[in-house]
């Protein structure tokens, strides 16, 4: 319990003296930016650095787990660096924060073990039997959760909410499964990030930035990876289900701007799920007109429920690929045809509840 204050006063404390410091602000201004003020973009850098004075803790305490979660800090530091440089200078291309999480994924391989060697599919699984084709596949794999989560990270608590979602749920295997090491990065990572969300949600004081955004995915990524490939009984299905939403959202995305927009997918543009929800659906819920804040922030609970049809099937169903299969198809069958529902407006019934009345 210690370890978890640690990190969650930590987080909270420094995003207090960052929204003081005022520096990297976000202005508001393109296709993807729905808040009025500048904000800092800075929220990562106190969940890194909760995390880094966590790992010290462990080695000041002689946790058997401290030099792990040190090489983990190590690890991830490639994509979070890139994320933060994004945010700072406005300027690093997406493929080049994309190389990042390529690299970070190539040491959580090497210094960690963390080793995608099984998908539960017959050929594909004697594929990844070879160290070559699993080395290049979680380092691809790892780069690209931890891109997906940058892609979800739109409205204040989108992101963060998710990933507490998925810590939480890692969390509990963990403990089920006895790993001290993977139980304290769950809980710290999800009491780190909550330290920031306190700031993030409801008024968006400050924002987690690429840097953030990017380490959430990469820590949801790794962690997943480790689990699957210390304990044979957890299903691969398990964390890919707990991450489907944002890893469906990048490669729906990929798909709509390149082959039904005919654009690069690289481009941004206001046509996510989350963006959506914010022009479209918020309105009908609440059956009154409501300004761009309140809209902001009223968006984020649609979404975290999103995740919580992926959430609660992953957690009673963690060692069985077969349910988890099914669950993940369901999700995307699900996810594309209320996408298309509401872009062509004709949302469903059951998000049109007059919970306030016009005045």
């Amino acid at each position: 319990m210690l370890y978890l204050i640690i990190a969650f006063l930590a987080s909270f404390l420094l995003c207090v003296f960052l929204i003081k410091l005022g520096f990297f602000h976000d202005t508001g201004e393109g296709p993807q930016k729905f808040h009025e003020k500048p904000t800092p973009r800075t929220g990562g850098i106190a969940i890194y650095l909760s995390l880094l004075l966590v790992s010290l803790s462990f080695y000041g305490a002689g946790k058997s787990f401290a030099k792990e979660f040190l090489l983990f800090l190590i690890s991830a530091f490639p994509v979070f660096v890139g994320g933060i440089l994004e945010d700072t200078t406005r300027r690093v291309a997406p493929k080049w924060r994309l190389l990042g999480g390529v690299f970070s994924g190539a040491l959580a391989f090497l210094l960690l073990s963390a080793s995608v060697t099984r998908v539960d599919l017959p050929l594909f699984d004697d594929l990844l039997k070879l160290s070559a084709v699993s080395f290049v596949f979680t380092s691809f794999a790892v780069a690209g959760v931890s891109h997906a989560f940058n892609i979800i990270d739109g409205f204040n608590g989108l992101a963060s909410g998710v990933a507490i979602l998925v810590f939480g749920a890692y969390a509990y295997v963990s403990f089920l499964k006895g790993d001290y090491f993977l139980l304290y990065l769950s809980l710290t990572a999800l009491s780190a990030t909550l330290g920031f969300f306190l700031w993030n949600y409801p008024n968006g004081h400050i924002f987690l930035g690429d840097g953030g955004a990017y380490f959430l995915g990469f820590t949801a990524a790794v962690t997943g990876v480790l689990l699957v490939s210390r304990y044979p009984d957890v299903s691969p299905w398990f964390p890919f289900l707990l991450v489907l939403y944002p890893v469906w959202e990048t490669l729906f995305s990929v798909y709509r701007r390149r082959f039904l927009k005919n654009y690069s997918p690289h481009l941004p543009d206001a046509l996510h799920f989350h963006q959506l929800v914010y022009r479209r659906v918020v309105k009908l819920f609440l059956g009154r007109v409501v300004n761009p804040t309140e809209r902001n922030y009223y968006t984020s609970p649609f979404l975290w429920i999103l995740e919580l049809v992926c959430f609660i099937p992953a957690v009673l169903f963690w060692n069985s690929t077969s349910v988890l299969v099914l669950c993940s198809l369901g999700f995307v069958v699900f996810y594309t045809w209320l996408y298309f529902r509401i872009v062509r407006f004709r949302t469903p019934r059951f998000f049109v509840k007059k919970v306030f009345r016009a005045s």
